[in-house]
């Protein structure tokens, strides 16, 4: 049994937005907790202390315990699974897929799900999504859409893997969510400039899905979408209506 812990960095109606998070198979929970709490502890941050990404951005962090926590989790036992999408380039081409804020935050919750139902397909198990819970009406609108995909598969396949519902819960009770907000947010910052999230990216990058095959991350554990093939090429249908 393998849990996503899932979690969104930016705007969805900026040029750039990633969903996406970090897979950990349950009797491996331990180790990752283990690992997170002896590293805050020894970095001097409480353990009761939510730890943000956004706190690496306004010094709220200081450098050195997000170097720590970086370190830590490139050697922690999860698996990185983040899709960047550009819904200001996609509009054009996908309309669809970016005609609201929600229409692109379900197109970024699908293309993770598809990477998270292969993955599972890979090793020989089932798993469920955790997220960040938002408003209400928006969890009910977001829980909707994932059991619609569900029951009727995505256009490119069934997600028979992955078990119930979406299980939504506030991230600062839990370390897997703060853990997913650090891999998204570097994540996708790291595509805009150089600097430390660039350096934090490429530690993680061991840590992110491949192609069985050819040890490919790109399409894998990290798809940006819509690249400049993408653009070029016919638009998909729509995912799913609610």
């Amino acid at each position: 049994m393998h849990l996503l812990f899932l979690d969104e960095s930016g705007k969805p109606d900026s040029p750039a937005f990633a969903v996406g998070g970090v897979a950990v198979r349950a009797d491996e929970w331990p180790e990752l907790r283990a690992i997170w709490e002896a590293t805050l502890t020894r970095a001097g941050w409480p353990l009761d202390k939510e730890l943000k990404w956004h706190g690496t951005r306004t010094g709220e962090v200081p450098p050195e315990v997000a170097d720590a926590v970086f370190e830590c989790l490139a050697a922690a036992p999860i698996t990185c699974l983040v899709c960047v999408l550009r819904p200001l380039a996609g509009k054009s081409a996908h309309p669809d897929l970016f005609a609201t804020p929600e229409d692109t935050y379900r197109t970024g919750l699908t293309f993770v799900a598809e990477r998270f139902e292969r993955t599972l397909e890979r090793v020989d198990s089932y798993g469920a999504i955790v997220l960040d819970s938002r408003e209400r009406e928006s969890d009910e609108r977001l829980r909707r859409f994932f059991d619609g995909i569900q029951r009727q598969g995505t256009q490119f396949m069934k997600l028979e893997r992955i078990v119930d519902s979406l299980l939504l819960g506030p991230s600062h009770h839990s370390i897997g969510l703060q853990v997913a907000d650090l891999v998204v947010g570097s994540t996708l910052a790291a595509q805009r400039a150089p600097g430390d999230a660039s350096r934090w990216h490429k530690q993680l990058l061991p840590r992110f899905a491949r192609h069985p095959d050819t040890s490919q991350v790109e399409g894998v554990g990290l798809k940006v979408f819509p690249d400049k093939v993408r653009m070029e090429e016919p638009p998909p249908t729509k995912l799913f209506d609610v």
